[in-house]
């Protein structure tokens, strides 16, 4: 049997690479957080959902991410249910390869063999707090993608999207993708004082605590724009981005490239937001320099 984790009366998830927030309506119908990372987890949740005799009224994503709308389709063609996601990122949900080609700033080397460009897109509609069951909210929750949002249930457990990520991860990816970094800090430092039953971020277990990994959050991501800093010394952007995969150490193909890359970016603009660091073009290539 595929266990949901229970989070509140009516509040579960399924736990996976992106948790997938459930909430039982009590009429035989359910609202998903998020469809679904790949094919295993969208078919453990289809699998819970049967046992339990529960339909998928709606599905609210809270960003376009490839690994939270994987299930979308699939539950929509099942149930005809509606899908709903924030501002732009309803457009990344509705056109899947939007996200790869903001990665590679355009169309990726090896399209077909690329993880990120996979078609599965479908129709949504935009999620606003006018359309939620009573007792849901929005939480803007700006960094990671353009306009995510986690999402609260009447029992008042918030699921928190990628806002945050847990210590091993951190170590593991060494550069984990935000698209902005000092919007990211922002978050990070919000949510350490939150108010709420349970958290579910997407990829950590579930807490009744957030404020320590949020602070964590906010750390590393400031001790990491630090280290950038360090190697903006009259450096190319491929000398700066050649030292940060040496030294943290990285491992590097096609797909990689494209999400590492794209963060050290938002990490020197971020110095740059900060008045930090400055930056001009030399024979053809921008120089980052300490003010």
């Amino acid at each position: 049997m595929f266990q949901f984790l229970p989070c509140g009366k009516n509040t579960y998830y399924l736990r996976c690479f992106s948790n997938i927030g459930v909430y039982d309506l009590g009429n035989g119908e359910a609202i998903l957080i998020d469809s679904g990372d790949h094919k295993k987890s969208v078919s453990d949740l289809d699998k819970a959902l049967t046992e339990r005799n529960l339909r998928v009224k709606m599905i609210l994503n809270t960003h376009g991410h490839i690994d939270h709308i994987n299930g979308n389709r699939f539950f929509k063609e099942k149930y005809g249910c509606t899908v709903y996601a924030p501002s732009i990122e309803r457009y990344f949900v509705e056109e899947s390869t939007l996200e790869p080609s903001y990665y590679y700033t355009g169309i990726p080397v090896n399209r077909k063999r690329s993880f990120f460009f996979r078609p599965l897109g479908t129709p949504a509609e935009l999620l606003t707090p006018e359309i939620l069951p009573a007792g849901f909210e929005l939480l803007s929750l700006p960094g990671h993608a353009f306009n995510m949002v986690g999402i609260k249930t009447p029992d008042d457990v918030w699921f928190l999207a990628d806002a945050l990520i847990d210590p091993a991860t951190y170590e593991a990816y060494k550069l984990p993708a935000f698209r902005d970094i000092n919007e990211s800090i922002a978050t990070a430092k919000m949510l350490t004082t939150l108010q709420g039953a349970y958290f579910v971020p997407a990829h950590c277990e579930a807490t009744t605590d957030i404020s320590a990994l949020a602070a964590y959050n906010a750390e590393a991501l400031e001790k990491t724009k630090t280290f950038f800093l360090s190697l903006c010394d009259n450096k190319r952007f491929d000398e700066i981005f050649t030292a940060a995969c040496e030294q943290l150490p990285l491992t590097m193909d096609m797909d990689k490239y494209a999400k590492i890359s794209a963060t050290v970016k938002c990490y020197l603009q971020a110095l740059l937001e900060d008045g930090v660091i400055g930056a001009r073009i030399e024979g053809f290539h921008p120089v980052y320099y300490r003010v």
